[in-house]
Order: C-alpha cells, then structure tokens, then sequence
C-alpha cells in the first residue's frame, strides 16, 4: 500500500511539470488597452484600463511589482491606484492627479507580468500611449516674463533646447534649458502661484557632456523622479541626469555614443520595463544604441546604419500599431525619412522610407489627421521648409505637405493650441528671426496663422500649460539673446464661480472660440470636462455669490434667459452661440455690453437633483 502511494506520488510529481508547461506555453497577451494606442483628446484624469487575454493576480500590480508603468512627458512617473477586476482579465490605473494639458502619457508592461496560469508577456513587453486634451481657446496669446539664461556678469551660453516638465513634484510643469557654449543644464522652478511666472535658475547648473543638444526627460533609475538625457554632440556622448525631486540633478554620466549624436530618444527597447537610450550620429551616419541596465546606468554600446546619410533627427513612437515602440529618424544629407519598427529586443527592422523628405533638422511625430495613426513632422533647416509626412499605420509614410518658413529652420514640434481637437504645428526659423504657427485645418493641412519675433535668433519652442489653465502655452527660445519668452494662451473674458466636481471627476469650465464681435456674429461656447448628455446656457448682465444648487453652484445673479439645448459628446459640449437671434427681446446682446454665461447640465452619477454646473464666463462683446 505505502507502496503503491508512493509510486502514485512520484507519477503526479513526473506529471505536473508537464501539465503546467503545456498550460503556460502560451503567452499572455494584451487583447484591448483604452485609451487606445495613439489616442487623441483623452481627459486629464482619463483611467487607464488594460485587458489582457487570461487572468493576472493582484501581486502583479503596482506596488506588489513594478511591471505595469505610466508615465506622462510633461508631469513625470504617474502616481495613482491600480486595481484588478474580479475575474483578474482588466487592471485599472486610476491616476492620483489629472495629466497635463496636450502631454503624451505613456504606459508601459514589462515581458515579466506572469499570468495566473504561468503564462508571461511577450519578451517585447507592451507600450501604448495618448495625448491628453487641451480646452479650446480663441488663440489669443500675452506676452509674459522674459527669463533670462545668462549667469550675472556672464558671457552667452548658447540656448538651444530644453524639456518642460515637473522637476521637483509640485504638480507645475518646469522648464530645463540646455545650453551649448557652457555644457549645462539650468532649470526654471514654476511658482505655481497662477502668475505663470518661474523663479530665476537654480544655481549651479548641472555640466553635461561637450555642446548639448538634444534631449529628453525620462525616469532612468526607476525612483520615480524626472531625469534628462542629452545628446552632446561635440563629446560624442550622451548625458545622463538622475533627478533629486527638487529640480536639481546627481552630476551627470557620460557615454560615448557615435559622431556628432544629433537626434535622440529614449524609450524601453527590450521589453525589460526600463528607458533605453538611442541617438542619430550625424558625422558616422548611424545609429548607436545603449540598454539601461535597469539603475540608469548604461551597458555595451551597438550601432547600426540608419539607412541614409548624416542621420541627423530622431523620434520615438508606435507607428505600426502592434504595441511595441519604433522610430523614425531623419537624414539630413540624402534628404529621407527612414521608419524602424523595433522587435522587441533592442534591434529594429527597416520598413518605410520617403525620399525627397528636404534637409532634415529635427523630427517629431503625432497624428495629424485623426485617423489614429502617427504622422511625422520635420524642420528641414536650409532648405527652409517643414515637412508633413503620413503614416499608414504599417511603418509606410507618404508625403503630404511641405511648408515654406523663410529662413534656416532649426525646430520643430506638435500641439493642439486651440483647443479643436487637431495638432497645430509651430517650427522656428533661426535666420529668418521668428516662429511661425501653422494651424491645422482638421485633415492634416496646415495654414500659417501667427508669427512670433525674436530678439535674434529661435532655436526650439516648447508648448505646454505652465499656467495650469488646460491650454497650450509657449516658452520660445532665443539661442543668441540666450532669453527664453514666455505666451500665455489666453482668452478674453473673465472666468468667474467656483464650479464642482461632476461625474467626469473634474470641474466643468466654460470657453469661447470665434469673436465677440456682434456684427461678426461666430461666436461658439464650450464646455468640458462633463458628462455626456443635454445642457443648456443660463446668462445675464448681473451675477451673485455662488449659491448651491443642485450639485452644483449657480452664480448668476437675477433675469436670466436660457439658451436652446446642445448635446455633449466626448466630454465636452460645443454650440454656436447666435447673437443675432436671442431666445427673448430683452436677451439681445449689443455692442459694448457685457453677459455672463454659465452652463447647467445633467450629472445623474452626481446624486442630489441630477444635475450640475460649470464655472461661469464674462464677456465684453465688441
């Protein structure tokens, strides 16, 4: 009998790791990730859902392991809740905080999540990321603080470029400049006060490698706290600066990388769930490309060529779909735009390349014409053009608008400065003295619209929201006056009432796009974040302490007229507002008269009544 039993024991021992390699042998998969990969107009508190196609375990969450990230471009390692479904196929990341305004959010999966069967991700892991909404605005832009890079009683240190981002934890977004002649790194603390004005440098700044030049903000070591990279293109190295949290930085690593690194980006090239660093080599015409060793430190250096001549701009992003991240790089002297779709384990494979791309400086990508697939934006530096090119959602490109600028065109980037859901382009013409805007028609096509003039010379312009109002500013940089200008995005009009939390998690604020012209007559309102559904316009010429109403608060004061009821689709609700046809004779709105506007609209998951308001807008009408 003993016998017998052990014999059975031994079988079932024999046995069973048999049975849980056939039942691991598959891997586990991500069958749907929303928002979906490369998702425009996403909310600022928008959650994080991932589907996977079997079942994972609590332990596989954050904080138990580290193998599902989220990382936002502009406000650094995301802090929130993951959460597990009850049946273990949909883990939820609920952020603490709301994104930044027009911010690419990243998210990422290493290739060690285990399955509950056994089962692990791909040795590719998962990459997914979307850019986050910015509220509409009528494109009317102030001149702010001009700040300047130069120490006191110092010589010209050649800014060039630099990141915007949140370098010591306060939920503002900083600026880091990167300047050539002195080989450091100055960074801007925002005051996050409402005045959109930043404190003078912190000093002292932080060396890098010989000349930098490129550069991106990552979190190399995992702590949670915004580094940079730079390229240094005379050193022919990169630079690695492990944020403190306070905005100052560890003294920075070099690696030697090839010659003349002029193009870099930094995403996880092998799945392991950490960044890795490549740059475009000008001067060696190839690639060069170092793993991180998982503590921010670098391993081996491996090159390849890029597939032109004078490999010069770089950029990173998912340009076939397939979860894994690829990039697309620019050579300058044999004037192409060559895709590299990666493989998932630190090598890449050739795929799309446009000929006749011009000259190229820098590269950028997002989508421009809403068909959810990257697009590639290029300055072509003496030729004095732009370049859009589309992507096929394949790796394929095609040449779809080349944009005069007037001048060498040394920058280059992509933002949704007015709010309507599309890319805006601005690019920054060195020897022509300005920064031209170029607004996007809605398919991709792009009109010049607004030109900015510089002291001198511009070098990059950085877009984001340092006045945490929801749109896109501008920081312009001026290489040789060595100054960086702020333009705060603002619109006329005064907002007004405090509004509350509805069932969207954020406050619903109202804007306007069009003119307050009355002869003109186009005027349009929005209003957004809030529920999909019906509302409608109170306004009037008086207001009044905010008083609760509902689950919300009115601050309109006594004779209000009501608009006709709009519709609300994707979190925001956007109507024509027409002026020559009020509801009531009284409600007629004439030049050089004043009304204020506030939306009420339904919020059943809010409790109370159902029902809620916006924050409220005054308007001078001409």
């Amino acid at each position: 009998m003993t016998l017998r039993l052990g014999a059975s024991r031994a079988l079932a021992l024999a046995v069973a790791p048999f049975l849980l390699s056939a039942v691991s042998s598959a891997q586990l998969s991500v069958a749907s990730v929303q928002p979906s990969i490369n998702a425009s107009n996403v909310l600022p508190n928008a959650d994080i859902l991932v589907t996977f196609d079997r079942a994972i375990s609590a332990s596989a969450l954050p904080p138990s392991s580290d193998d599902l990230k989220v990382f936002g471009k502009s406000t650094g390692p995301a802090a929130g809740t993951w959460s597990l479904d009850p049946g273990g196929l949909s883990a939820r990341f609920t952020p603490a905080l709301p994104f930044a305004a027009g911010e690419v959010v990243q998210l990422g999966i290493s290739h060690d999540l285990v399955a509950v069967d056994g089962s692990v991700m791909r040795s590719a892991g998962f990459h997914s990321e979307f850019r986050v909404r910015t509220r509409p605005t009528t494109m009317t832009f102030s001149q702010g603080d001009t700040l300047n890079v130069r120490s006191p009683n110092g010589g010209g240190v050649r800014v060039y470029g630099g990141q915007a981002s949140d370098l010591n934890d306060d939920g503002a977004v900083d600026l880091a400049i990167i300047n050539q002649d002195t080989s450091d790194v100055r960074v801007f603390l925002n005051r996050a006060d409402g005045t959109a004005s930043f404190d003078p440098f912190l000093t002292p700044p932080t060396q890098t490698g010989d000349t930098p030049s490129p550069n991106e903000s990552c979190d190399m070591n995992g702590d949670g706290l915004m580094d940079i990279v730079t390229g240094d293109k005379f050193g022919d190295t990169v630079s690695v600066l492990l944020g403190r949290g306070d905005g100052t930085f560890d003294p920075s690593a070099q690696y030697s990388m090839g010659d003349l690194p002029r193009g870099l980006a930094i995403f996880d090239m092998d799945g392991d769930g950490d960044s890795d660093v490549i740059s475009a080599n000008a001067n060696s015409s190839n690639m060069s490309i170092r793993l991180n060793n998982g503590d921010g430190t670098l391993g081996a250096r491996t090159s390849f060529n890029g597939g032109g001549s004078a490999e010069w701009g770089l950029a990173s992003g998912d340009m076939n779909n397939d979860g894994i991240i690829d990039f697309v790089v620019g050579a300058q002297s044999s004037r192409r735009l060559i895709v590299w779709l990666g493989n998932g384990d630190g090598t890449f494979t050739q795929s799309g390349v446009l000929n006749g791309a011009g000259r190229i400086w820098m590269v950028v990508l997002g989508d421009v014409n809403g068909d959810g697939n990257l697009d590639v934006a290029t300055s072509n530096g003496v030729d004095a053009t732009g370049t859009i090119a589309l992507g096929d959602g394949d790796g394929g490109l095609s040449m779809h608008q080349v944009q005069s600028t007037g001048g060498l065109v040394v920058a280059t980037d992509l933002g949704d400065l007015d709010g309507d859901g599309d890319l805006d382009w601005i690019m920054s013409a060195f020897s022509g003295g300005a920064w031209t805007m170029h607004m996007n028609g809605g398919a991709g096509t792009f009109t010049t619209e607004t030109t900015f003039i510089a002291s001198q010379n511009p070098a990059c312009a950085l877009l984001f929201d340092f006045d945490g109002d929801q749109d896109l500013d501008i920081a312009l940089l001026d290489e040789i006056a060595d100054e960086v200008v702020l333009w705060e995005n603002t619109s006329p009009g005064a907002s007004f009432c405090p509004a509350t939390p509805n069932s969207t998690g954020l406050s619903a604020a109202v804007s306007y796009t069009g003119s307050l012209s009355v002869a003109e007559n186009d005027l349009r309102l929005h209003v957004g974040p809030m529920p999909d559904g019906f509302g409608f316009f109170f306004y009037g010429q008086s207001t009044q302490p905010g008083t609760p109403v509902g689950n919300g608060v009115l601050c309109l004061g006594s004779q209000l007229f009501r608009s006709a009821p709009a519709q609300a689709t994707g979190n925001l609700l956007s109507a024509p507002f027409d002026l020559a046809s009020p509801p009531v004779p009284g409600a007629a709105i004439l030049s050089g008269s004043t009304w204020s506007f506030q939306l009420v609209f339904r919020d059943l998951p809010g409790g109370g009544a159902g029902f809620n308001f916006s924050d409220g807008l005054e308007l001078t009408f001409l």
